[in-house]
């Protein structure tokens, strides 16, 4: 697993694996002390990833309460999700912000990636293969990534103008009146009806 840290110019920051990471991350740690990054899965086991970040980044951690996690796999982005991103050895980050749940994951990953301008690798399987130091995305221009088929539906779901509800009244289809109510008519009730003179 061969796993890249981007960065746009405002300081967000991502981490993007080669391949779809097979368990999925709960949350991201970073000791500012060694410069360590460390996963953490949702079924609480955790790998530490093995290059540490560039004193230079360090900073623009500070302003990243989450991290996006994606994976590019066969010329597409393959996963796209938000984590919660945490600073150890900081007394004034000491645990894990929670993180509301993004309403529009996709959408929000998409709008990171575009704007990726700079990172480092920070894991590779084989730290002595210096033909892997290169970036995960090899050739590809991040703006111009797309998703996978199967995200880019629900990606297209997100983007898609959501329906207000509405409290109009029936239209009233189908019912010979020309009235817009459609419901149910009523009539007073224990009304007295006068007879007619001369009736029984």
């Amino acid at each position: 697993m061969n796993i890249d840290l981007l960065f746009t110019p405002q300081g967000e920051s991502g981490l993007i694996s080669a391949g779809n990471l097979v368990q999925k991350v709960a949350g991201v740690i970073f000791s500012i002390e060694t410069g360590i990054m460390t996963l953490e899965y949702v079924d609480m086991d955790y790998i530490d990833l093995n290059i540490p970040v560039e004193k230079d980044f360090h900073s623009a951690f500070d302003f990243n309460h989450h991290i996006h996690i994606g994976a590019y796999a066969q010329d597409h982005i393959a996963q796209a999700y938000q984590v919660p991103f945490m600073i150890s050895d900081d007394p004034y980050r000491s645990q894990i912000v929670p993180v509301p749940d993004t309403a529009n994951p996709l959408l929000a990953f998409e709008a990171f990636i575009r704007r990726c301008t700079h990172g480092q690798p920070v894991h590779r399987e084989d730290l002595g293969d210096e033909g892997k130091m290169g970036c995960v995305l090899g050739d590809a221009i991040p703006s111009s990534l797309q998703f996978a088929p199967h995200l880019a539906r629900r990606r297209n779901f997100e983007a898609a103008p959501k329906l207000a509800p509405s409290n109009m009244p029936s239209l009233g289809l189908g019912t010979s009146g020309g009235g817009g109510g459609g419901g149910a008519t009523s009539r007073p009730r224990n009304v007295t009806r006068k007879k007619p003179e001369g009736s029984e």
